[in-house]
């Protein structure tokens, strides 16, 4: 059984030592910097970061982090209010038992319920050479939505409503 904890003092030092495979860190920054960015931005006050960890059967086994995203009043472009999925990742040691796609569905009804379902949608990036996650979030119903970030990763949107 898979269940999202949040991270706290209790946890995040186990969370630092999670890692994915070599050959997978290209696509992903560490926990460790997840963990500052969601620190930076709850200082900030506008986003709200969602830090969790993820568990199965007991054992800490991946981590995610998604930003609630309210708009941006400085911004006329930035209309909606959105979940960003910033960083989602399996330990290498646990990957391929099916722990990330339970987590993801557990951590999209927390977004539907997140602010009396306020969010209208989850929106991540994604590298176009990252065919494992790619093919991971379209089969969630993850929509390329044919737009680059600054990168030249591709944005992917799921509607929440």
């Amino acid at each position: 059984m898979v269940t999202l904890r949040e991270i706290s003092v209790d946890n995040f030092e186990e969370c630092l030592s999670l890692s994915v495979a070599e050959d997978q860190k290209k696509h992903i920054a560490s926990n460790a910097y997840s963990l500052a960015e969601a620190y930076a931005l709850s200082r900030e006050g506008r986003d709200v970061p969602l830090p969790y960890a993820i568990y199965a059967h007991g054992q800490m086994v991946g981590f995610v982090l998604t930003i609630f995203q309210p708009p941006d009043e400085q911004d006329p472009e930035d209309d909606e209010t959105v979940f960003y999925l910033a960083r989602m990742m399996i330990d290498r040691r646990y990957q391929g038992r099916g722990y990330g796609r339970q987590a993801m569905l557990q951590l999209l009804e927390i977004m539907k319920a997140f602010q009396d379902g306020r969010a209208e949608a989850v929106v991540l990036s994604c590298s176009p050479d990252n065919i494992a996650a790619r093919k991971f979030y379209t089969s969630l119903g993850f929509v390329d939505s044919g737009e680059l970030d600054g990168d030249g990763d591709i944005y992917y949107r799921l509607e929440l409503r």
